[in-house]
């Protein structure tokens, strides 16, 4: 049996090399209800909000069979993330939300293709978003927000991946960054399914681009807190399914834009732009849904 301090402060490691030691000795160990019998069966591992303190031990790669890896909510552990995980081939969960992760994202997460869940939001990761994420062909959900990553969006070009790639991908959840330049405009395509594109609280700059008219099956769509400018794209009306918008705290310009045609819209954030005065929009009141609406724009009388 295991010790039960170990149960509450030591690391992944530690579980890997008990689990190993543990083998060795009797041919399974019992840790407080989870039966261990071979190691290649550790399928599925949820250790979230245990209370667990270190970093993630190299020695996760040992847990060859492992597809889901939930860590989650255990504040005490940090350190950089092993490049090892990019070992564990058949994942295809892994949950690192709201720990004390630091250092860059490994490239060698672009290794795990079986993976359809990423979530590493809410560490303290740096550097750059990397490319090799675009490899991740079944992934439906990328939730990297709440970091302090740097950089553009990386967009595959000749051999090299990108986030154009993720045709599968429903949730790009970027947003509480510090990433920056354009949003490219060959980031968006008619074969993507976006559900949630979150690219708030970032440092992009440029115009809006003109193929957010593919993503016409967009839920949510958040721009706010960036330095975004010029015009907001008439096309913006093919968004048909758009719950919520928020473009707020730009600098965008030109006419108010004519949202007409979204009849989905339930909620709209505007504000603090610099759009030209003009007359109250038609489109505020011919929208079936509309329950939120904020504006604070010069309104000719």
């Amino acid at each position: 049996m295991l010790k039960k301090a170990l149960f509450f402060h030591n690391y992944l490691e530690d579980i890997v090399k008990a689990t190993a030691d543990g083998l060795s000795r009797n041919g399974s160990i019992n840790y407080y209800g989870l039966q261990v019998g071979d190691k290649t069966n550790f399928y599925k591992r949820k250790l979230s909000s245990l209370g667990l303190k270190g970093t993630l031990s190299g020695d996760v790669d040992q847990l060859t069979e492992l597809k889901s890896l939930d860590l989650s909510s255990n504040t005490q552990l940090g350190g950089s993330v092993t490049p090892n995980i990019g070992r564990l081939t058949k994942l295809t969960t892994l949950i690192l939300a709201s720990c004390s992760f630091t250092g860059n994202i490994p490239d060698e997460l672009g290794n795990l293709e079986q993976l359809s869940f990423l979530a590493l939001n809410s560490n303290k990761f740096t550097g750059r978003l990397p490319a090799s994420l675009g490899r991740l062909a079944n992934l439906y959900w990328l939730d990297i927000a709440e970091n302090q990553l740097t950089g553009p969006l990386p967009i595959s070009r000749n051999k090299a991946p990108g986030l154009d790639l993720l045709l599968k991908t429903k949730h790009f959840h970027f947003n509480k960054n510090q990433l920056s330049g354009t949003i490219p405009d060959n980031l968006f395509s008619s074969e993507m399914s976006l559900i949630h594109l979150l690219l708030d609280g970032n440092n992009f700059t440029g115009n809006i681009p003109q193929s957010i008219r593919y993503m016409q099956s967009l839920d949510v769509l958040r721009l706010d807190k960036n330095s975004l400018k010029g015009p907001v794209p008439t096309n913006l009306n093919n968004l048909t399914k758009v719950n919520e918008l928020n473009l707020a705290n730009n600098q965008l310009t030109g006419p108010m834009p004519d949202l007409t045609g979204l009849t989905s819209l339930n909620y709209v954030d505007l504000s603090n732009n610099t759009f030209d005065s003009s007359e109250v929009p038609a489109w505020f009141t011919k929208l079936p849904s509309l329950t939120a609406l904020y504006n604070f724009m010069p309104l000719s009388s």
